[in-house]
């Protein structure tokens, strides 16, 4: 069987159209819809269709304050519900083995501070709600 190993680095990653990608280490985003039962009286076992789209994820970042940084770009996306999130996976043109995944109207509840002796500071930020669309249109 023949597989092909990427690395896990996306080339695009901005938050509100500022390009953090240098600064973070780490997402995670799961994409899919909600369940919503649809179990009639003849049915043997529980069924579902999907329902409203759903996003939930996180991010991990070195921070940096200043202009166009990360403690910036999240400070003012925490509570608006309104936050885009873009990872696009290679360089090149956006095609089927090279999506771009545009999260939409995310929610980021808080923004974590944490310091620690002799260690860079790292931010763990969280979000969920909004829409996502896969693109892979050239």
């Amino acid at each position: 069987m023949a597989t092909t190993t990427y690395l896990a680095q996306p080339d695009t990653l901005t938050v509100d159209g500022v390009d953090l990608k240098e600064q973070c280490s780490s997402i995670s985003f799961t994409l899919g819809y909600a369940n919503l039962d649809r179990t009639a009286f003849g049915d043997t076992g529980t069924q579902f269709t999907a329902g409203l789209l759903t996003v939930e994820g996180s991010m991990t970042f070195f921070v940096d304050y200043g202009n166009d940084s990360v403690e910036k770009t999240i400070a003012a996306a925490i509570g608006d519900g309104t936050t885009d999130i873009v990872v696009k996976k290679s360089a090149g043109a956006i095609a089927a083995d090279n999506p771009e995944w545009t999260l939409t109207d995310v929610y980021i509840a808080n923004i974590p501070h944490t310091y620690s002796v002799g260690e860079l500071q790292v931010m763990e930020v969280s979000f969920e709600g909004g829409t996502w669309v896969r693109d892979i249109t050239p």
